[in-house]
């Protein structure tokens, strides 16, 4: 039988290196917590950043690591529209130093106001929520009519916070070498689709600040008489996914890690758009009693119940953003094959059978069961009668 110590340094060992919130889903099986945020489990968030990471680069490299040609690239921003006057704080790069609405010229030092209303009770909460909770709908919208102007358009999109607790969407479009369109082209198409609420039916619309299209163009050659590749460019397009992807799983509190270090009225600000969302706007799931006895997501979420990253699937007629066809459901089975390849034998008394581990933890079981069965034996030996 397995030592309930032994098991319980098992699962302090499993949380402090590969998950926060274990599940113990048989005795001593152990499953991960699988949460996007990394303020509640790092390991589990880093995961599913790093699987987002790969099925971006599986879109624009080949298997042997090198940028596919023949397909052009294409960056495009999509924004929420404005629910109301916000302090515009700078950033360190931004030179230019323009007045805020509110009459004062702010620094890139004042970040604890970068986004929040001039008033807060002059703010559209319901609205931002209402907005959020048809997100999906309007993003469906874009990609037709991306798709008019270009019917082999491939994407991979992520959702990111903005300052003012508004999703905005980082788009890498791919498209053939010989299509005709540009960034632009497809960028105003895309901000052009609308969609209906599924359940007020009130219109929604992108926003048209934020505008950042651009194609992302080969990289200069070092080399005299050799044509640029996408090498480079293949670089940044990744290192900007992951960069999205680590700002989206971030808590929706910009400038700060924890909470208790914001000031008051961020805290304030961030308390109205999470009433809105759990006591006043109803999804479709709603029962009668109204959104707050909803077990939607959307509700903790400031309305938006869908996914983080978006990327567009392989049909009878399309081949998808993933070249190889890759996806998070391959990525988990490749990695329960390697855990089955690499299952630790008996240590302890926790069989092989009993728990699946990583492979660096074998080690640091085999020496903590020989530190067990140590102290096991200078028990037995303490205990005997003289």
């Amino acid at each position: 039988m397995t030592d309930p110590d032994f098991k319980e340094d098992v699962r302090d060992a499993l949380r402090a290196h590969i998950c926060t919130h274990l599940y113990e889903v048989e005795p001593g099986q152990f499953v991960r917590c699988q949460s996007r945020r990394a303020a509640v489990c790092p390991s589990c968030a880093g995961l599913y950043r790093g699987d987002w990471e790969r099925i971006a680069r599986s879109g624009i490299y080949d298997t042997d690591g090198q940028p596919v040609t023949g397909y052009r690239y294409l960056f495009i921003t999509l924004s929420a529209p404005s629910f109301g006057r916000v302090h515009r704080v700078p950033k360190p790069w931004d030179e230019t130093r323009r007045p805020c609405r509110c009459g004062v010229t702010h620094t890139p030092d004042e970040v604890e106001l970068r986004g929040m209303p001039i008033d807060l009770d002059d703010y559209e909460y319901e609205g931002q929520v209402r907005w959020h909770g048809a997100l999906g709908r309007l993003w469906r919208s874009s990609v037709v009519a991306m798709r008019r102007r270009c019917a082999d358009a491939e994407y991979f999109a992520v959702r990111e916070v903005q300052a003012r607790m508004a999703l905005h969407l980082h788009v890498v479009v791919r498209v053939p070498a010989w299509s005709k369109v540009d960034a632009e082209t497809m960028g105003i198409a895309a901000r052009s689709a609308a969609a209906t609420h599924p359940v007020t039916g009130e219109l929604v619309q992108w926003g048209k600040h934020g505008v950042q299209d651009r194609e992302i163009q080969a990289g200069p050659s070092d080399t005299e008489g050799v044509t640029p590749d996408l090498s480079r460019a293949a670089a940044r397009i990744v290192s900007y996914v992951g960069k999205a992807l680590g700002y989206s799983l971030k808590d929706v509190i910009p400038g700060s890690s924890n909470a208790e270090r914001c000031a008051p009225e961020r805290i304030a600000f961030l308390y109205r758009l999470r009433a809105a969302a759990r006591q006043t706007v109803r999804c479709p799931d709603c029962p009668e009693s109204g959104p707050g006895q909803c077990d939607r997501r959307a509700h903790d979420n400031l309305g938006y119940g869908g996914h983080v990253v978006t990327v567009s699937r392989p049909s009878e007629n399309r081949e998808g953003w993933s070249l190889s066809h890759l996806t998070r459901k391959r990525l988990r089975e490749e990695r329960r094959a390697w855990m089955a390849a690499n299952r630790p034998d008996d240590v302890g008394g926790v069989s092989a059978g009993d728990i699946k581990l990583s492979k660096w933890l074998r080690i640091w079981l085999e020496r903590h069961g020989a530190r067990r069965a140590r102290r096991t034996w200078e028990a037995q030996q303490y205990a005997r009668a003289p």
